[in-house]
C-alpha cells in the first residue's frame, strides 16, 4: 500500500534530489527546481514536475518568484480533504476514531497552496504571503536562532553541557595558548563560519578583520562524527537513524573539514550500546527543546565522539531538512518492501512504517500523531564528490558512459550542474555501507574511490588493465601504495588505451612507470576480475635498466595517494599485502612460496 499525501505539497528547491524523499508518482506532490539534463532523464514525463531553464543554477527565492514558477502554482487546483485521505480513513476506521478531515484537524485554510523549501529565509516567507501560498515550513526565525553559533549557546540554555567545553568571546579578546580550538563566527563572516585555527599568525590574521565581533571559542575535538534526522510531530520526538558522516576524505574533497557522505552502517561497529543511548538521549531532548520553541517537521543533530574518551558532544544543530533525509528515505522504502507485508497486513502495519521524510510531511500538514514508528535502517551508504582543482578538462560524453556503467552495478548516481570547487558533482548511492572504520573505506567504498578516480582523472570506469610481472634475482618489482588511508601493495600496469592491445599496454606502462627496459614473455597473462574489472598480468623474460618512478604514477604522487617502487624478496610475498588477492595467491602457488 503507497504512502498517500492527505493534501497536496509543492516543493520548490535548488536540487530536484532534496524532494526525492517520496517517489516522483506520489499523487499530489508536485516539485518545481532547476532544469538539467540529468534531471530531464531522472523526471521522465512526469507532469508533476517542473524543472525551469535559466543561465544559471537558481535559488529557492529566485524559484519563486520565476514567472513559470508562479503560473504552475497558482493553476493547480486547491484539494479540500473533506473525508481526509485514503491512509487516514483506513487507519482511523481500524482504529474506531472518528473521521475528521485534514483541514480541520490542521486548522488551515485549503484555498491556500502548501509550499515546502528545503530552508526557509525571511524573503520567502514574504514571498509566499503576498502569493497567498502557505509555507509549510517553521519560521525562518526559529531556525536562525537554532541555527547560529552565538544565539545557538543561550537557546539551549541547560542543555549547553552536552557541547564541547567552549567561550563566547569578541573576537579581540580571544588568546592562543598553543592548542588548536575551533573559532566561530554567529553567521558566516569569512567565506566559513567554522575555522580551526592552529596558530597565532592565523588568529592575529581574523582579529584584524572582524575585532569586535562575537565569537564562539570551543575546544579542537578529534575523532569520529555522526548525524541523524529527527522529528518533531506535534509534542513527540521522533528519532531517525544514526549515520557516520564521511568527512574530508579524499579524492572527494580537498578540504579537511567538508562533510562529503553518509554511512548507517558504521555506527553499529564503533558505537557502544551506552554511547548510541546517550546519543539519542541528547536529540530527544533537543527535540524537546524545539517542541517549546514551536518547531515542527526534521531537524538534524550532528555529534563527535572523542577518540580517546569516547565522550560525545554536540557540534551541530541543523533547524530544516538535513541533506541526507531523501536517500535516508529512499532506504528505508526498499526496506519496507524487503519485509514482504502483503496488502492484508499493510493496512495495518503501514501508517506506522514511515520513512524520516513521509513524517516530516505529515508533521508539517498539521497530521494528528498516531504512535507511528520510523523505519530501521542498519546499512546503505552515500558519499558526494566535490569539484576539485583538476588539469584535465572534463569529458562530459565520457563522464555520462562511465555513470551509465557504474549504475548497472546498482549504484545510485546523481551528476550537479555546478561549476564552482568544492561544490557537489557526483553524488553516489549504494544499499551497502563504504567504511571500514573511521576515515578508511571498505571493500565497497573501494569502488566508489575507483569511480570518483575515474571521473577527476577523465578516464573510462572500468577499462581492461594490463600490467606486467617484473621479477629479477628472486624480488619482485612492486608498488607500495598509501591511498586514501589504505596501506598496500600492486604490480606495475595500467589500462589499456583504445587502439593498444592488452599486451603493448603491459609494455608500455611498465617502462613509463619504472623506466625500465623490459620484454614480456610468451606465456599467456594471468586473467583477474577482482571487481568485475578485467586485469591481465604478463611475465617478463628479460629486465634492463634502474627502476625509478616516472609517469602519470610521478605526477600523482603524493602524502596522501602515494606510489613508491619497491623490490620484494618473492620468498616473503605471502606475508606482503598485495592486491588483488586473487593475483597474489596464483604467483603464491606458481612460485610454491607457501
Amino acid at each position: 500500500m503507497s504512502f498517500k499525501l492527505p493534501q497536496s505539497i509543492i516543493y520548490v528547491t535548488r536540487d530536484l534530489e532534496r524532494a526525492l524523499g517520496l517517489p516522483l508518482d506520489t499523487k499530489d506532490y508536485y516539485i518545481i527546481a532547476n532544469f538539467s539534463q540529468f534531471a530531464k532523464r531522472l523526471v521522465g514525463g512526469q507532469k508533476n514536475v517542473l524543472l525551469i531553464k535559466s543561465d544559471r543554477i537558481l535559488d529557492t527565492r529566485e524559484l519563486l518568484i520565476h514567472p513559470q514558477a508562479k503560473k504552475f502554482i497558482n493553476g493547480l487546483s486547491s484539494r479540500t480533504s473533506v473525508e481526509g485521505s485514503l491512509n487516514n480513513r483506513e487507519r482511523d476506521s481500524l482504529l474506531g476514531v472518528p473521521l475528521v478531515s485534514a483541514s480541520l484537524r490542521s486548522g488551515r485554510n485549503d484555498n491556500y497552496k502548501n509550499i515546502l523549501v528545503f530552508k526557509p529565509t525571511t524573503q520567502i516567507e514574504k514571498i509566499c504571503k503576498d502569493n497567498n501560498w502557505n509555507l509549510l515550513n517553521p519560521a525562518a526565525e526559529i531556525a536562525n536562532q537554532v541555527e547560529e553559533k552565538i544565539s545557538q549557546v543561550k537557546w539551549l540554555g541547560p542543555l549547553k553541557k552536552y557541547l564541547p567545553p567552549h567561550k563566547i568571546l569578541l573576537c579581540s579578546q580571544v588568546k592562543f595558548s598553543g592548542e588548536s580550538f575551533i573559532l566561530q563566527f554567529n553567521r558566516a563572516h569569512t567565506g566559513s563560519g567554522t575555522i580551526l585555527i592552529e596558530s597565532k599568525k592565523q588568529l592575529i590574521e581574523i582579529q584584524k578583520k572582524f575585532p569586535n565581533r562575537e565569537v564562539r571559542i570551543t575546544k579542537f575535538v578529534s575523532g569520529p562524527a555522526f548525524t541523524n534526522n529527527n522529528i518533531v510531530w506535534g509534542k513527540k520526538v521522533l528519532l531517525g537513524n544514526i549515520s557516520y558522516q564521511i568527512t574530508g576524505l579524499k579524492p572527494f574533497t580537498n578540504l579537511p573539514f567538508a562533510t562529503v557522505g553518509n554511512d548507517w552502517e558504521l555506527p553499529h561497529k564503533i558505537l557502544s550500546a551506552k554511547q548510541i543511548k546517550e546519543y539519542q538521549k541528547m536529540a530527544t531532548d533537543i527535540g524537546e527543546r524545539l517542541v517549546k520553541s514551536g518547531w515542527k517537521g526534521l531537524f538534524g543533530i550532528d555529534v563527535i565522539m572523542n577518540e580517546n574518551t569516547g565522550k560525545l558532544y554536540l557540534i551541530e544543530i541543523n533547524a530544516r531538512q538535513p541533506a541526507s533525509t531523501s536517500y535516508e528515505s529512499d532506504l528505508q522504502g526498499k526496506r519496507n518492501k524487503e519485509k514482504g507485508i502483503n496488502k492484508k497486513d499493510s493496512l495495518l502495519l503501514t501508517p506506522y512504517s514511515l520513512s524520516v521524510f513521509q513524517a516530516h510531511l505529515l508533521s508539517l500538514l498539521g497530521e494528528r500523531y498516531k504512535n507511528e514508528k520510523i523505519i530501521s535502517i542498519k546499512t546503505g551508504a552515500q558519499i558526494v564528490q566535490k569539484i576539485v582543482l583538476v588539469e584535465k578538462v572534463i569529458d562530459q560524453k565520457l563522464l555520462n558512459y562511465n555513470i551509465q556503467k557504474f549504475q548497472t552495478e546498482g549504484w545510485g548516481v546523481y551528476l550537479y550542474d555546478n561549476k564552482e570547487i568544492e561544490k557537489d558533482w557526483i553524488r553516489l548511492q549504494s544499499k551497502e555501507g563504504i567504511m571500514f572504520k573511521h576515515n578508511i573505506t571498505n571493500k565497497n567504498g573501494e569502488l566508489a574511490t575507483f569511480f570518483a578516480l575515474t571521473a577527476v582523472q577523465v578516464k573510462k570506469w572500468n577499462a581492461v588493465r594490463s600490467g606486467a610481472i617484473v621479477i629479477k634475482d628472486d624480488f619482485i618489482l612492486l608498488f607500495k601504495r598509501h591511498r586514501f588511508g589504505h596501506d598496500f601493495y600492486c604490480l606495475l600496469g595500467g589500462t589499456v588505451e583504445t587502439g593498444e592491445s592488452i599486451k603493448t599496454a603491459a609494455k608500455r606502462e611498465v617502462e613509463e612507470e619504472t623506466g625500465l627496459i623490459v620484454k614480456l614473455d610468451n606465456q599467456k597473462p594471468i586473467v583477474v576480475s577482482p571487481s568485475g574489472r578485467p586485469e591481465y598480468y604478463y611475465f617478463c623474460s628479460a629486465v634492463k635498466g634502474e627502476a625509478k618512478l616516472g609517469g602519470e604514477e610521478l605526477e600523482r604522487h603524493s602524502p596522501d595517494n602515494s606510489y613508491i617502487l619497491e623490490w620484494i624478496p618473492l620468498k616473503k610475498l605471502a606475508k606482503t599485502n598485495l592486491l588483488p588477492i586473487e593475483l597474489k595467491n596464483i604467483l603464491i602457488k606458481k612460485y610454491n612460496l607457501l
